[in-house]
């Protein structure tokens, strides 16, 4: 199963204590967040917060919800993990020697020769890379960004 299930695409209001809301949104959905990622909008003073999860699609619809009626959010938008226009960059290192074997969809290229990559496609496809290295023992660290238009 993929780790992240649902992306959630916050607009917000650039302000002081904004992500301790949000989160604490999340803690009272027993929401546990996998993914937190925020970028500067097109917009001065809002910013775009991502948030990616795993619960059933009721409670994903429930903290949508929620999180919308916060003040300081403009827009939420709720995506499935396997939404084509999610995309996925990592950037990971494996034990010495060992080489990703990812779908086709997963452009991998070797950063250098101590096992670092970069692996960049749609996020569907890249998370069940990063799952297929997590079961074999061969992902030593991880760092992931998402891109979603």
């Amino acid at each position: 199963m993929n780790p992240i299930q649902w992306v959630m695409r916050l607009e917000v209001v650039d302000r002081s204590g904004a992500l301790a809301r949000i989160s604490a949104v999340c803690a009272y959905w027993a929401v546990s967040l996998r993914l937190i990622q925020n970028s500067d909008a097109a917009v001065e003073g809002i910013s775009t917060v991502l948030l990616g999860f795993a619960v059933p699609e009721s409670r994903a619809v429930l903290l949508r919800r929620h999180l919308r009626r916060l003040g300081m959010v403009r827009a939420a938008e709720l995506l499935r993990h396997d939404d084509p226009r999610l995309r996925e960059v990592a950037s990971v290192r494996l034990t010495t020697g060992a080489h990703p074997r990812c779908a086709p969809k997963v452009q991998v290229t070797a950063l250098d020769a101590a096992g670092g990559h970069l692996l960049i496609g749609p996020m569907q496809a890249v998370e069940d890379c990063l799952g297929e290295l997590r079961r074999s023992g061969l992902l030593q660290s991880l760092s992931r960004a998402l891109i979603v238009p």
